[in-house]
């Protein structure tokens, strides 16, 4: 049985740059990441963070290290920017120093997306006004409470993940994976990405209005 996924022949390069930080989720960037790696003749992927070096995913240098080999001085211009959560969100996600980095890719960025509480760096920055957005069912709530009415933000509390021009966003850790087979698709096309789905043997909800995890979320 092949294990390899179709080939493109475009000669358009685009550059994805994850966030990283300490008491990042990792699911929230690997699990897009695996499709993305898929995708390496067409998409460079890039780890950025406010400081180059080892993040950790728990506490105390704890969990899995992730190395960051770019900071917000040394990043490229990314076409697409990859915002995953985690704890450590919550920390940076109103911290001058990434606003100012985000805002500054949003300006080029042909598309920017958000997995589970990394909603919340594009909301703070003034990015999601006027749209539409989802993000981690558990934190629902603490995330509109903690984004003020600042910005005028249709929160969408049943949606896997949504879309509103170029922001797409998604609801909590493997519903970035989903998000991802949905972006991928868009950009590549449907038969593509099924059959990477299939290497990699997941079965990704297609439905973006719909996640089973909904109910969580207590109105």
């Amino acid at each position: 049985m092949a294990t390899e996924a179709p080939k493109s022949t475009t000669t358009t390069k685009r550059t994805l740059g994850v966030l990283i930080f300490d008491e990042l989720a990792v699911m929230d960037a690997f699990g897009p990441l695996q499709y993305f790696h898929f995708f390496s003749n067409e998409i460079e992927v890039v780890l950025v963070a406010k400081t180059t070096g080892l993040k950790w995913t728990l506490p105390n240098e704890a969990g899995v290290p992730l190395h960051a080999p770019f900071d917000f001085e040394t990043c490229p211009q990314l076409d697409i920017f990859l915002l995953p959560g985690g704890g450590g969100s919550r920390a940076l996600f109103k911290d001058p120093a990434h606003q100012e980095f985000i805002l500054r890719q949003a300006k080029t960025a042909e598309y920017l997306l958000s997995v589970c509480t990394g909603s919340s760096f594009l909301a703070a920055c003034g990015l999601l006004d006027g749209k539409r957005a989802t993000t981690n069912k558990f934190a629902f709530h603490a995330i509109k409470a903690s984004c003020g009415t600042e910005y005028d933000i249709e929160w969408v509390s049943h949606a896997r993940w949504v879309v509103d021009g170029n922001i797409w966003t998604s609801s909590g850790v493997t519903a970035g994976m989903d998000m991802t087979n949905a972006f991928l698709e868009h950009l590549f096309g449907a038969e593509r990405v099924h059959r990477i789905s299939e290497i990699i043997e997941y079965s990704p909800a297609t439905d973006a209005s719909q996640d089973p995890f909904a109910y969580l979320v207590k109105e």
